[in-house]
């Protein structure tokens, strides 16, 4: 044999093949463990283009100094949907399809990792597309256990779109009160004119009998 023969075989193997569970693309059906190694190549933008890199304000965002830009100057901030740092408490607020990102201390937040369900253990299962082939997807799962080592975010659209439609029933309902006020007022209204109406027309009656009445008494008076 020679020795690069031997170098060959001595040569160590890659991460992947020692530990498939970290690589989404040999797992096939089964899902991976959600971590820093698994997520390397897996979507980072949402079906509008966005991507993100902080969180801002309890807001995704992305921020960053444009190129050549002089040192110290403060960059544009983009601002996406509110979140909520996911953890062993609040984890029971995710449903089926809600949308989460995962801080894995690289330049862009890998994500939305979409909500599936929750299995014994309790362990969260998340699907989410290759950055590349966006026809593959991959199942991801993680303990909630380990919700305290990583950070995921969960985007608060469903909570959002809950108090938008509050709110939009309450306006509605407010609106409805009033104009069911302004309905009363005008009928109060319209009751009152036919009311002072019907009364002065009545006075108007009882003047002309009270005039009639005068007239025949001196007639009568002129006869005699």
């Amino acid at each position: 044999m020679t020795k690069k023969d031997i170098s060959v075989k001595l040569k160590s193997p890659t991460s992947l093949s020692i530990f498939p569970e970290k690589s989404p693309q040999m797992q096939g059906e089964n899902p991976s463990v959600l971590n820093v190694f698994t997520t390397r190549n897996v979507a980072v933008r949402n079906k509008n283009g966005h991507f993100w890199n902080i969180i801002e304000n309890d807001k995704l965002a992305y921020k960053r100094s444009a190129r050549g830009a002089a040192i110290g100057t403060y960059p544009k901030i983009i601002y996406g949907p509110s979140v909520e740092r996911l953890t062993s408490s609040n984890y029971r607020k995710l449903k089926k399809g809600s949308q989460v990102y995962y801080d894995r201390g690289s330049v862009l937040f890998r994500g939305p990792f979409v909500y599936e369900k929750t299995l014994r253990g309790p362990i969260l299962l998340f699907t989410i597309r290759d950055a590349g082939y966006l026809d593959k997807i991959y199942k991801f799962i993680i303990p909630i256990s380990k919700l305290k080592s990583e950070q995921l975010f969960l985007v608060k659209k469903h909570a959002d779109l809950k108090s938008a439609k509050l709110s939009s029933n309450q306006s509605l309902k407010k609106s409805s009160k009033k104009s069911k006020k302004s309905k009363k007022s005008k009928k109060s209204k319209k009751s009152k004119k036919s009311k002072k109406s019907k009364k002065s027309k009545k006075s108007k009656k009882k003047k002309k009998v009270s005039k009639n009445v005068k007239r025949r008494k001196n007639r009568n008076k002129s006869k005699k």
